[in-house]
């Protein structure tokens, strides 16, 4: 049943989004951890992933609210339709303060915002975290294959961005996933399958800092305060 299910959905139109708090000592070993402390790295990642091929969007923030919660999805959004996703986008998000909180007033802002673009957010239940099992598990494989090995050899935030960059590249094109539907295809390849009209470009998605895209758009970041 939820094989028919994945195998019913096209690329790009259902996603998980999540955050995930970088200095956890419940995850790291203490020397990453003291690390990415010393030479002031950022703390908080931000994932979307695409439920039909395990496509990765990152970005990375030092602070965790809204206003980059919502940015970080008209980004991916506006990214997407530059590389020809026409249908309707499903978004899947859990309720923490950098989403709606659980605010029905706040959600149906977000919503008609994102109506313009043909995107809704759909948050999960409370305690239904399983339904977010595809972007927690990335969170692990985060920590076990890209922190853990690559954080100690960043001194500043640009080589940090750089490492994040090549993990995500790896993620997209050369690691192979095992996941329900994706039968040890790279996400890559699982569009490539798909026979799915878009450009391959659309893997060249830039890690960025939020704090960056903001400060360069301060006319959009005052609007959208507007909305949040």
């Amino acid at each position: 049943m939820i094989l028919t299910f994945y195998e019913a959905l096209l690329p790009f139109q259902e996603f998980q989004l999540d955050t995930k708090h970088l200095l956890d000592k419940n995850s790291l070993p203490n020397d990453v951890y003291n690390h990415l402390v010393k030479f002031n790295l950022p703390q908080y990642e931000w994932n979307i992933i695409d439920v039909k091929t395990r496509t990765r969007f990152t970005a990375y923030s030092f602070e965790l609210n809204s206003t980059f919660g919502f940015s970080f999805v008209i980004f991916v959004v506006l990214w997407l339709r530059a590389h020809n996703v026409r249908h309707k986008i499903s978004i899947r998000v859990d309720n923490g303060e950098e989403f709606c909180l659980g605010s029905e007033r706040k959600l149906r802002e977000w919503n008609s915002i994102l109506s313009m673009f043909d995107v809704e957010l759909k948050p999960i239940p409370k305690g239904a975290k399983y339904l977010m099992g595809i972007v927690e598990n990335s969170h692990r494989q985060d920590d076990e294959y890209f922190l853990g090995i690559h954080a100690e050899r960043c001194k500043n935030v640009k080589e940090f961005l750089v490492k994040a960059q090549r993990w995500q590249d790896t993620w997209n094109i050369a690691r192979p996933s095992f996941g329900i539907g994706m039968d040890g295809k790279t996400p890559y390849e699982k569009l490539i399958s798909s026979n799915f009209l878009v450009h391959p470009h659309i893997f060249s998605f830039p890690v960025i800092l939020m704090e960056d895209l903001l400060s360069q758009y301060g006319l959009f970041t005052k609007n959208l305060s507007l909305f949040l």
